[in-house]
């Protein structure tokens, strides 16, 4: 059977040596035998009851509440019990915990695309998270009627050629471009951008915003506030928030 010194009990169980006499002292823990030189061994039985003993006390157990209960009768059904109810409760705290992380995690991806609107409040952070939900939604539609448009085109494309009426064809094109124009209006009248030097939101002129430089969440645009011209980046309109 494995004994350890105090020094090597303390080391096996992570705690300190002082820990370890205090423990000694109350009675908890008491060595398996004393050498002829004074020294307190320890067995492996003790290092379990010593791994036990710290963990009643994570559980926020008093020592002589564990005491009570390591020396009573019924000290198995006991320990079954308060064993089984902190499997619950940190069971409970990783279920929140992870719908925690889910938010964390939505507010990162929300940050990352907002990077130059302040932060004050709890507010903010709500108007963020609107803001980002908001844009989505009109990716969405201008996509959707991207693919839509697509569709109409290839069909008659084929229809044409099939049939050999280019009308067909031509009136498809001429929908397929009042509807990108219509897409295009009501995207640059939904939205606003954020300038990164003042933070002010504001809404350009169509012909500002269309022949701005862009990517695909910011525009280089001109303040109408502090004047500087920055990439600035997409938001949701006011209107629509």
């Amino acid at each position: 059977m494995s004994k350890f010194t105090t020094g090597e009990l303390a080391k096996q169980a992570h705690v300190s040596v002082r820990t370890l006499q205090y423990y000694d002292k109350r009675g908890l823990l008491q060595p398996a035998e004393v050498s002829e030189g004074g020294r307190r061994l320890y067995t492996s039985a003790d290092l379990q009851r010593l791994k036990l003993i710290l963990l009643l006390k994570s559980m926020g157990l008093k020592l002589a509440a564990i005491q009570e209960i390591l020396e009573s009768a019924q000290s198995t059904r006991v320990l079954a019990l308060l064993l089984d109810q902190q499997t619950q409760r940190l069971q409970a705290e990783q279920a929140a915990n992870v719908e925690k992380l889910k938010t964390i995690t939505k507010i990162q991806a929300s940050l990352a695309d907002s990077a130059v609107l302040p932060i004050k409040s709890i507010e903010d952070m709500e108007q963020i998270m609107t803001n980002r939900q908001g844009l989505r939604k009109i990716h969405t539609k201008l996509v959707v009627g991207g693919l839509l448009m697509d569709a109409l085109e290839i069909g008659a494309l084929t229809y044409s050629i099939i049939v050999g009426n280019w009308w067909v064809f031509g009136s498809a094109m001429a929908v397929a471009i009042v509807f990108a124009i219509g897409m295009v209006w009501h995207y640059f009248n939904a939205v606003d951008y954020i300038c990164p030097a003042c933070s002010s939101q504001f809404r350009p002129s169509f012909k500002q915003a269309f022949w701005a430089g862009h990517t695909p969440k910011t525009r280089k645009l001109t303040c109408p506030v502090c004047g500087q011209t920055n990439y600035c980046v997409e938001a949701l309109g006011k209107q629509r928030q």
